[in-house]
């Protein structure tokens, strides 16, 4: 009998899970057992939550040399709807990604608009692979306001940027409102599927640091989820 394993891999951040899968030849009672381990499997992998999601596209496509940044509205220029923010922010993108496109450089995002928290001011918060020396030509582009530096992604915080960047829930935002926008040319999270011997265990890689586990496990089979942070000196 062989257990079923699937990984998933976003940049430094990985999620693998090994579980006990039910087979034709099994009697109604082990199937049973079995289908919960593998019930438990499919939703820890799955990134149902916009947040779990969120992180992921993330940890894919952004580290530690890239930036977080908030760009803000003085008074005067405060726009007067959601939907004027909104298309403030997209002209800025689209200067943006001409000034890259011109010098050879790609550009990618991920930005949220948000107006309910605070002083209750519409701003918005990006993630852009940019660098430090990247902050004066990014005020230069935004003359509506401040431009405040945050500065780079700190290794294995994806988690913690994707929940502060989706703090306004999908409840309390407009009708319709998208909880983040991301460029069009974002890397997708690497999946891979498997199966190792029913003896074989789900262990870590030397190095590397555990964000989460969880384990179950009965006389017909087991599940096991781990997710973990690969540090950069140990990237291949």
């Amino acid at each position: 009998m062989a257990k079923k394993k699937k990984t998933i891999i976003a940049g430094p951040i990985v999620k693998t899970v090994v579980y006990t899968a039910p087979e034709p030849r099994d009697d109604p009672h082990v199937r049973a057992v079995k289908s919960k381990a593998t019930t438990a499997a499919q939703k820890a992998m799955n990134d149902k939550t916009a947040r779990g999601r969120l992180e992921m596209l993330l940890a894919a496509n952004f580290g530690s040399h890239d930036l977080f940044v908030t760009l803000t509205y003085r008074d005067k220029d405060l726009p007067s709807s959601r939907k004027e923010a909104v298309k403030r922010v997209r002209q800025f993108f689209k200067y943006l990604r001409e000034y890259r496109k011109a010098r050879a450089l790609l550009t990618k995002y991920i930005y949220v608009t948000e107006e309910l928290h605070g002083e209750k001011r519409l701003h918005h918060h990006l993630v852009l692979n940019a660098t430090g020396q990247d902050v004066e030509i990014i005020r230069s582009l935004w003359p509506h306001g401040d431009v405040v530096y945050a500065g780079c992604i700190e290794g294995g915080s994806f988690a913690a940027l994707a929940a502060y960047l989706t703090k306004e829930g999908v409840q309390e935002r407009p009708v319709g409102a998208q909880m983040w926008t991301a460029s069009r040319n974002m890397r997708k999270p690497v999946i891979e599927t498997s199966y190792i011997e029913n003896d074989e265990t789900l262990t870590v890689p030397p190095g590397c640091h555990v964000l989460e586990r969880e384990e179950r496990a009965t006389e017909f089979g087991a599940y096991c989820f781990i997710k973990y942070y690969v540090p950069p000196a140990h990237w291949k």
